[in-house]
C-alpha cells in the first residue's frame, strides 16, 4: 500500500506517536458529545495501557489487532467490535505484517483534544510515514504525551 493513499486532503490528519488518526466527525459536529476518526496503525504498533474518561469503540475495518481490556487479551479482525468503558484499563496492538486500520468513536471526545495537543499536524503525503513498516519504538518520543496525558483524563500505565 502506498503511504500517498492515506491521505484525505478534505480531513484533519495527525500522526500521533506512529499512528495515523484520520477525523471523520469532530466532536465541533456533535456539540461535544462523541467523536468518530480513522486509526491506520502499523505493524506491531499500539498505544501502551492506559484508561482515560472517554467511552471508546473500536470496529476493525482491516488487519488483525490483539486487544487487552481489564488484563483479557481479545484477538480481533476485520469486523469485530471492540466496547472500552470509562476508565476501564486497556490496550491495542496491530499484530499482522502490514498497517491495519480501526474506526474509533469516543464519548464526549476528549481524546480528540488530547491528539491534537500531542500530535503532528499533516499537510501533505510526506509528512505520513510508511504505515506498512514497523515503528522504531527507540526513536518514538513520547514525553509530551506522557506530560500531557492526565490534563486530558488519560492514565498511562507503564
Amino acid at each position: 500500500m502506498n503511504k500517498v493513499n492515506h491521505f484525505k486532503e478534505n480531513r484533519e490528519q495527525l500522526v500521533v506517536l506512529s499512528i495515523l488518526i484520520t477525523f471523520l466527525i469532530p466532536k465541533s459536529a456533535t456539540g461535544g458529545k462523541y467523536s468518530v476518526w480513522e486509526e491506520t496503525v502499523p505493524p506491531l504498533a499500539g498505544p501502551p495501557p492506559h484508561s482515560h474518561t472517554d467511552e471508546e469503540v473500536f470496529y476493525v475495518l482491516e488487519g488483525e489487532f490483539e486487544f487487552m481490556l481489564n488484563g483479557a487479551m481479545i484477538p480481533a479482525q476485520p469486523g469485530s467490535v471492540i466496547h472500552v468503558p470509562s476508565n476501564d484499563l486497556h490496550t491495542y496492538r496491530n499484530t499482522g505484517n502490514c498497517a491495519g486500520k480501526l474506526l474509533t468513536m469516543t464519548n464526549p471526545g476528549k481524546l480528540e483534544d488530547y491528539f491534537r495537543a500531542v500530535g503532528k499536524a499533516v499537510t501533505l503525503a510526506a509528512d505520513i510515514p510508511d504505515l506498512n513498516v514497523a515503528p522504531d519504538l527507540a526513536k518514538l518520543d513520547a514525553a509530551k504525551a506522557i506530560a500531557l496525558a492526565p490534563e486530558y483524563g488519560i492514565t498511562f500505565h507503564l
